[in-house]
């Protein structure tokens, strides 16, 4: 889900076909379909022999903003778009008598799915109506209210006359009211007269609407209702309702249609209902509604709550509306009579979570949709089916394992019965409405948490359990960025095609049980795995993943209690494994005997060696890395206090089928002058890239706190070591050619050689330099890095940096020119690669590198994607957010070595070049040009030392 913009795919087979973007680049809070006719020009041009309703109208995407606007998009219009981003055909300001700064929090349409229906409401009322529920301030009391209000949508007229911003009167309809446990019950009476009232503390969630025409505007074959007509000349045309729903209780305003002629002003009348759940075995909190559907005839009304019970009351909308009209006639009603009294309440109960989606099944064999059918899916990610006409106490059909998080929403199509269901893992999918066949699935980045998680003993003021960043890196086989660690996907590595804007591969590395009979009540909710590590070689063949599950088996892995809600402890345990696939997609490989349905994205990755604590019971993996050669792979260890080193043996069989096993080779602990160093590290956090291999994999570094160690892995010999004035969080290789590091600490980026520094720096002339970074703020920290690799810009020695300043609230990404010491610009141009983006950056990747120009991708804190361009001219169709530049170099940050701090954003720091064994610095010039030094000769220089 993005606030920012709406996606539109195709019910056919789940493409995108554009994207909607609201103007002024607003958030969006609600949106809805809304049914408007054509010009009578136009009417008279449609064809006679076309029965369809929507032959003389449009469907329109209308959406509520955060500045209080509606904006409208033409679903014709937004057809014929290709990949693009569309901007609104009109913008409505908002404009309430009693409200000011109006912010529409829902939107509905009562005649959502059928446009014959929208036609003759629209005629009636003069307009489309909608009906939303917005927050403001009071313009006499200046305090924060909340109202339900209606409005009129006209038609567009496309005459020629600039209709693009106009303005709409909101319709006061009922206003909200907290009522205090204290409220005496003739008090609540008057005030649910004339107010939503809704308990202290409580909100709405969820907002229906739907049209009841009366039965003199309705054929009777396609009617199985009767409602009583008004006597004033026969004025009324139906009923409309609106179902207010809060978690302890909802509301059905009933509002007569009357038409257009008619000079009667359109009234409202309000029902309360509580509905407490028959059982003792439920408390308060459990029986509290979740969720809500209307039948397509407005017959019945479903509710789901969280205890995973449902109910179905029938023919409510009936009840209600002769309670009122006997209300209105004068006749003494009492509470016997309530809707809430007579109404028949079905109850059901299958799910074990609460019940997040409803919607009711369409009768393919009529125009519109009966009451006999329901969906319902939750936590569990089961969509479950209800036979509501027959025997309605048992599911009829079920569709296991939707998707890896829970279903919060589905919908059913009337004219197609496609079911469409959205899960938490952000994914949108259909199925056949016959079969229940999966017709196409499509996902995007999985940002949203599943479920809240518990709380470990002892760190009950921070509240959740870090399991770090999302992970990025490109894959050299398909070019597709790889996502781990994504708060959506609990033990799951996704491959993203960024310009589709979805999922295009998965591989499952730690399948857990998402349901569990634990009690919510008391027991804490048991923590999703994580992908915490992620290695790739250079060819792609070879991947390495670390994860962490929680397990109630205590004798392995490291031991937690967690915390439940009323402070029940529970002990538990975190196992850490390590995983080694090989690229199965190649010849002689059986094929995978797994069974997909349509829709599912399996990588071609094989699980070849699996070891469960490799560190020990207590030890968990902090980095890991892999040679790019895919042959040698080092994880570390803050517990072990130690780094182990894993060797990849390649055997073949008779036929030429190779046969891939891991194993560690040794383990070496941290060597005695640097004790304790990786342990005490106070800024270690998931995330950090402590280890790296050399371009040619001979050279292994590991950092301890302050200190860079250089290894001989082949014979795991200690071969140099280099120091930082701060804790190096990030360590990487530059370029092949001279295999310089690129160190990063909290506030300091820097650049130096594996020979040593000080005593060398005059081999390697003026290269090495470092740069602080508190020119930003004195917050200003380093939240990624990432070199460019070891083509195009890469083996020029470029590579990208992220800052956060002000707390996180702002992230500078720059990319740097290590030979020029300063922000890249774009060749034979002023153009800086800078950016300044809103919020956290979690990661990035280098997505394409073209001459000089390079277009990098940004994960932020939230799981939003960026694409940061700058000197590529080419169509964009990414669905992600893309931001460009045209700083000038007199603009950003230049990281220049030896320039004055007055003159410069950031300060600078001098490169030492003072010889061991003297007191005094000097400097040395030469104007001789060294060759390229691999690894190797790194190696045998310094074991020589």
């Amino acid at each position: 889900p993005n606030s920012h913009r709406i996606i539109v795919r195709s019910a056919h087979h789940g493409k995108r076909v554009c994207t909607l973007v609201p103007k002024g680049d607003q958030s969006i809070h609600a949106v809805t379909l809304v049914w408007l006719p054509v010009r009578g020009e136009e009417a008279d041009n449609v064809d006679d022999d076309e029965d369809d309703e929507e032959d003389s109208g449009e469907w329109v995407v209308v959406a509520g903003c955060s500045n209080g606007t509606l904006q409208e998009w033409s679903i014709a219009k937004v057809s014929s778009k290709s990949n693009e981003e569309v901007a609104p055909r009109r913008v409505f300001q908002l404009t309430c008598s009693k409200t000011e700064a109006v912010n529409m929090v829902h939107l509905t349409s009562p005649t959502v799915s059928d446009a014959a229906l929208a036609s003759s409401l629209y005629e009636e009322k003069g307009g489309a109506p909608l009906y939303g529920l917005i927050h403001g301030t009071g313009k006499k009391s200046k305090k924060n209210s909340s109202c339900v209000v209606s409005c009129l949508i006209p038609r567009f007229d496309d005459s020629g006359d600039d209709q693009t911003e106009g303005s709409i009167d909101l319709k006061r309809l009922v206003p909200t009211k907290n009522l205090k446990s204290s409220t005496s019950r003739e008090e609540k009476a008057r005030l649910q007269k004339s107010h939503v009232c809704v308990k202290k503390g409580d909100s709405i969630f969820g907002l229906k609407a739907a049209y009841r025409p009366s039965s003199s505007t309705t054929s009777a074959d396609t009617m199985d209702y009767e409602i009583e007509e008004e006597d004033s000349n026969g004025v009324s045309q139906g009923d409309l309702f609106l179902v207010i729903c809060a978690s302890k209780g909802f509301v059905i305003y009933r509002e007569s249609i009357k038409s257009s002629s008619s000079t009667q002003e359109d009234g409202g009348e309000l029902v309360h209902f509580e509905l407490p759940m028959k059982s003792s075995y439920q408390s308060k909190e459990q029986s509290a509604f979740s969720s809500i559907a209307i039948s397509p005839d407005a017959k019945n009304l479903a509710l789901g709550r969280l205890s995973g019970h449902m109910e179905i009351l029938d023919d409510v909308f009936d009840n209600v509306a002769k309670f009122l009209n006997a209300r209105n006639n004068g006749q003494d009603v009492d509470q016997q009579q309530h809707p809430e009294a007579v109404t028949v309440r079905k109850s059901v109960h299958w799910h074990a979570n609460p019940v997040r989606a409803l919607a009711f099944l369409a009768d393919s064999g009529r125009h519109k949709g009966n009451s006999g059918s329901l969906i319902s899916g939750g936590e569990e990610s089961v969509l479950v089916t209800w036979q509501l006409d027959r025997d309605f106490h048992r599911p009829s059909h079920f569709v296991s394992r939707v998707g890896q998080g829970g279903i919060l929403h589905t919908l059913c199509c009337m004219h197609t019965g496609k079911i469409v269901v959205f899960c938490s893992d952000n994914s949108v999918q259909c199925f056949h409405g016959a079969n229940y066949d999966r017709l196409w699935t499509e996902q995007g980045i999985a940002s949203m948490m599943l479920h809240e998680e518990g709380v470990i003993k002892g760190n009950e003021e921070q509240n959740d359990i870090k399991k770090g960043p999302v992970l990025m890196s490109k894959d050299p086989i398909t070019g597709h960025p790889i996502l781990a660690n994504l708060p959506g996907a609990p033990g799951m590595v996704h491959w993203y095609d960024p310009k589709s804007a979805s999922v295009v591969g998965t591989l499952e590395v730690s399948p857990y049980n998402r349901v569990s009979r634990r009690d919510p009540r008391v027991d804490p909710n048991i923590p999703t795995p994580a992908v915490t590590h992620i290695a790739i070689g250079q060819d792609g063949k070879d991947m390495i993943t670390v994860d962490t599950v929680w397990t109630e088996n205590t004798s392995v892995g490291r031991e937690y209690t967690l915390v439940g809600p009323q402070g029940d402890e529970t002990p538990m345990s975190v196992c850490t494994s390590i995983k080694f696939y090989s690229f199965s997609d190649a010849k002689g490989r059986k094929p995978d005997q797994r069974k997909h349905r349509h829709g599912d994205l399996p990588m071609s990755y094989e699980l070849v060696s699996s070891m469960a604590s490799p560190h020990g019971r207590e030890g968990e993996v902090c980095a890991l890395a892999i040679s790019p050669n895919g042959e040698t792979a080092c994880t570390l260890s803050r517990q072990e206090d130690a780094f182990r080193i894993w060797s990849k043996n390649t055997t073949y069989s008779p036929s030429g089928v190779p046969s891939v096993m891991w194993k560690c080779l040794y383990k070496v602990k941290t060597p005695a002058g640097f004790a304790n160093l990786l342990s005490q590290n106070n800024n270690s956090s998931p995330g950090q890239n402590l280890v790296a291999f050399s371009s040619d994999g001979s050279v292994l570094s590991v950092c301890y706190g302050t200190h860079v160690t250089l290894w001989d892995h082949a014979s795991a010999t200690l071969l140099n070591s280099l120091s930082s004035a701060e804790g190096i969080q990030h360590l990487h290789f530059l370029t092949k050619d001279d295999d310089f590091l690129l160190m990063t600490s909290e506030s300091q980026v820097a650049i130096k050689s594996p020979f040593g520094g000080a005593g060398q720096s005059c081999y390697l002339g003026n290269d090495e330099w470092s740069v602080d970074l508190s020119a930003f703020g004195r917050d200003a920290k380093v939240s990624s890095v990432i070199p460019f690799g070891d083509s195009g810009l890469g083996a020029k020695g470029f590579f990208a940096v992220s800052v956060a300043i002000d707390n996180g609230a702002e992230t500078v990404v720059m990319v740097v020119d290590r030979s020029e010491r300063g922000v890249a610009s774009v060749k034979d141009t002023d153009s800086l690669m800078y950016w300044r983006i809103k919020g956290g950056v979690s990661s990035l990747c280098v997505n394409e590198c073209i001459g000089s120009g390079v277009e990098l991708l940004a994960i932020t804190e939230d799981c939003r994607m960026l694409s940061l361009n700058v000197g590529i001219h080419k169509a964009k169709t990414l669905s992600l957010k893309s931001q460009s530049t045209s700083i000038s170099r007199t603009q950003a940050p230049v990281l220049q070595v030896g320039s004055e701090v007055d003159s410069q954003p950031m300060k600078k720091r001098k490169v030492s070049t003072m010889p061991r064994g003297t007191g005094k610095a000097q400097q040395f010039e030469t104007g001789f040009e060294f060759p390229s030094l691999s690894g190797k000769f790194i190696t045998s220089f310094l074991s020589r030392r």
